[in-house]
């Protein structure tokens, strides 16, 4: 196994204040350099300033430290892009084939963190893409299969199963939505690196909740 590769020191990385202005309100950030260049290059890819685009993402920002949250996004834009990195150059890679699905997909990590999703996910969901991407999909729904979940996985992983088919149960204020879903493994990526991709194989119904 390689040795890692460390910078001699971190002297350049100490954390940096910057103040960034959005919709007439300023934000006073502290980070280090590298999470600074980053942010420039996310904001880049959605041709946003990167004021405008801290601005967007404190719009959907709950908790109690803001800048721990910038980090966490960096990281995770950074997990999408080495995952899109990974893929089989000689086919689609398998993020262009989510995105261009008519049904909601996610791409999603064995910790079943979401690392990219397409746009009928995100309306399906109906929550915005930034407060989705580095989020838990047990926390956005509850999903239910033959056997324990964790058993299913493990069976996928090792390539014992090919699927896993699931009902999905997404509760919000004043109804419930229900749909069914398969989880497929991501074989176009390096395989040291697993990675899953769901799908909502039927049309989402509706139901209000019973009264307690």
């Amino acid at each position: 196994m390689p040795k890692p590769i460390f910078p001699v020191n971190f002297a350049d990385q100490a954390p940096k204040a910057r103040i960034v202005q959005y919709n007439k309100k300023r934000y006073s950030i502290r980070l280090e350099p590298v999470f600074w260049r980053a942010l420039e290059m996310v904001a880049s890819d959605h041709d946003l300033k990167v004021g405008k685009f801290i601005g967007k993402l404190e719009t959907i920002y709950q908790g109690p430290n803001f800048s721990s949250f910038l980090r966490v996004f960096c990281m995770i834009s950074a997990e999408r892009h080495l995952a899109a990195a990974e893929a089989d150059t000689n086919k689609d890679t398998l993020l262009s084939i989510i995105n261009a699905s008519p049904s909601p997909a996610a791409l999603i990590a064995q910790d079943m963190t979401i690392i990219s999703s397409n746009n009928a996910f995100y309306n399906w969901i109906g929550e915005d893409k930034y407060a989705l991407e580095g989020s838990s999909i047990n926390k956005l729904f509850q999903l239910r299969t033959r056997g324990l979940l964790q058993d299913n996985l493990k069976e996928l992983l090792t390539a014992q199963i090919e699927h896993i088919d699931a009902r999905i149960i997404r509760m919000i204020p004043g109804k419930v939505i229900t749909a069914q879903a398969r989880m497929v493994r991501a074989n176009l990526f390096n395989q040291k690196k697993q990675h899953l991709v769901i799908w909502i194989a039927s049309a989402p119904r509706v139901a209000s909740p019973r009264p307690s």
